[in-house]
């Protein structure tokens, strides 16, 4: 009850102030001199504080660029392009791990030989080119699956909280195809920083795959592998989705698996009277194995009535767990008047939930305090209707909408809690819609795309959309981390950028931090060039 009568005073107080409709004094940019436009599907960005590395991926021509780029010169330097990879190679991702980064892809070998082997190549970030020929770092023998963490790949990479740690996990092709008497096999492989093997291990896991989903797992300073899984207590898969069920179908497990153990270990995680809609695991930065996500009351798998948090020692010991539900007051904010009617009749019946929210960030400060960023994520599919009736085409539109930020102090109390109010939509995945975070100066940043009608929004009033493609104004919510107050403030017009130009192809995951106040971000001018924006953050 505390905690309640805590999160309903703080939410009364904490209210947000916002900027003009103008560009905002706080912020200020820098335009990048145009370079020849490099066309890529994939583009993941990194910086060293005084320059960025681009590394740039065309599959589908068998080509890896390197672009570097001086962000105090505002230019360009360097740009090279590799087309020495084998044919249809997989991309299976970037890993930075300390101060090494490496670039990773898979080939198979072909039916007759049937090998799936893993290669890396080290990326020399000073001279912004490849160190040396491929190495070959897995041969399996035999068909995998599909990686748990992105489509298309097959193996997972994943490096510890100081990045001196890296794991590549695969799953080996079941040979029974029905899942209810099929058991994954998964393999591990653990390595240090300079990709020096530390140990490995094949573990058949303890449920099938219909009684067993995958949650998230993480790797360890000390080279420990964790895993989160859903147990169901049946052969149905699935979330009990009658709300007159006290207990769910399911429970939650740690799995534990290190270079001691021949089998894994399991610890059982209590729900007690919830139902996990979604979770999380991290490493806190006193070494804690830390779990959040979002809970509801029974309805099923898209409503959130709160947040929890678990804590547990890298033994598996549970050591303290938290509830913060998501009050009235949050849910009423910039909704239709219909919804908000809808909310408080629902409250009277204990109903009243957050739908389709999804936990995204973690942050660990110095002091032991948390920030937990939640947004809501969905998809539609919407069949068109001709003139005479008859069915048309079909579309996928993907909407990214309101944010909740919440921070948690290191006794465990909620510090505030803030609704964040957003409405975007794009039919090609997430694009430039989204956010991206920043701490800088005491205050967190949240940056996104926006329609210009929402700079100054009241809290009674439903947010203009933004559909991505458009233009809009590029916006940050700076969040004091103390009080929890928030300034809204426009950093730029993709339309009206300094020197006359428009921006095209902005997308979230393009963003990198260069220093605490400044970050980067690409951009496409037409006319075959590029530009890249410097921002900074004065205040």
């Amino acid at each position: 009850m505390k905690k309640t009568f805590i999160v309903v005073s703080l939410i009364i107080t904490a209210t947000f102030t916002f900027a003009q409709k103008d560009l905002s004094k706080d912020y200020d940019y820098k335009v990048s001199k145009p370079y020849k436009v490099v066309d890529a599907r994939s583009k993941e960005y990194f910086s060293n504080g005084t320059e960025v590395l681009g590394v740039k991926i065309k599959a589908n021509k068998n080509q890896v660029l390197l672009q570097k780029y001086n962000v105090e010169g505002m230019k360009e330097i360097g740009k090279e392009v590799y087309n020495d990879l084998p044919k249809n190679f997989i991309y299976e991702g970037l890993v930075e791990a300390q101060d090494k980064f490496y670039f990773f892809y898979s080939s198979w070998t072909g039916k007759k030989t049937k090998h799936e082997r893993l290669f890396y190549r080290e990326i020399d970030f000073g001279t912004g080119t490849f160190k040396g020929d491929s190495k070959q770092i897995i041969d399996h023998d035999g068909y995998l699956v599909g990686s748990f963490g992105r489509r298309g790949a097959k193996f997972d990479l994943l490096t510890s909280e100081d990045q001196s740690i890296i794991l590549i996990q695969y799953r080996k092709k079941p040979k029974v195809k029905k899942d209810t008497k099929s058991w994954d096999i998964i393999n591990v492989d653990v390595f240090d920083s300079n990709l020096n093997s530390l140990w490995k291990s094949t573990y058949t896991m303890p449920y099938t795959e219909r009684r067993m989903n995958f949650l998230d797992n993480l790797i360890d300073n000390d080279a420990n592998v964790f895993m989160l899984t859903k147990v169901f207590h049946d052969d149905s898969n699935n979330d009990k989705k009658n709300r007159l069920s006290k207990e769910a179908n399911y429970h939650i497990e740690l799995f534990e698996l290190n270079k001691t153990l021949d089998e894994i270990k399991t610890s059982k995680i209590s729900l007690e009277d919830k139902f996990i809609k979604g979770i999380k695991m991290y490493q806190s930065l006193n070494k804690d194995i830390f779990c959040a996500g979002f809970y509801n009351k029974g309805k099923g798998s898209v409503t959130a009535d709160g947040l929890f948090t678990y804590k547990m020692n890298q033994k598996g010991v549970l050591s303290s767990k938290n509830y913060y539900e998501i009050p009235l007051e949050i849910l009423n904010q910039y909704v239709k008047r219909k919804t908000k009617h809808k909310n408080n009749r629902k409250n009277k019946k204990g109903k009243a939930e957050y739908k389709d929210l999804e936990l995204k960030d973690v942050i660990f400060f110095d002091d032991n305090s948390i920030g937990l960023i939640g947004e809501v994520n969905y998809i539609r599919t919407y069949q068109h209707v001709g003139m005479n009736g008859t069915t048309g085409a079909i579309s996928i539109l993907y909407h990214y909408d309101d944010i909740l930020f919440t921070k948690i102090n290191s006794n465990g109390d909620l510090a505030w809690m803030k609704k964040i109010p957003k409405r975007q939509s794009g039919g090609n995945g997430q694009g430039g819609m989204s956010y991206t975070y920043f701490y800088a100066n005491g205050n967190h940043y949240i940056i996104y795309l926006d329609n210009v009608e929402n700079i100054d929004l009241p809290l009674d009033k439903f947010p203009a959309r933004h559909t991505d493609g458009k233009g809009g104004f590029l916006t940050s919510l700076k969040i004091n981390d103390v009080t929890g107050k928030a300034v809204k403030g426009s950093v730029l017009d993709f339309r009206k950028i300094k020197g006359g130009i428009v921006a095209y192809q902005f997308n979230t995951d393009r963003i990198v931090k260069i220093k605490d106040n400044e970050f980067f971000v690409e951009v496409y001018k037409k006319k075959k060039e590029d530009i890249f924006l410097k921002v900074e953050i004065k205040n």
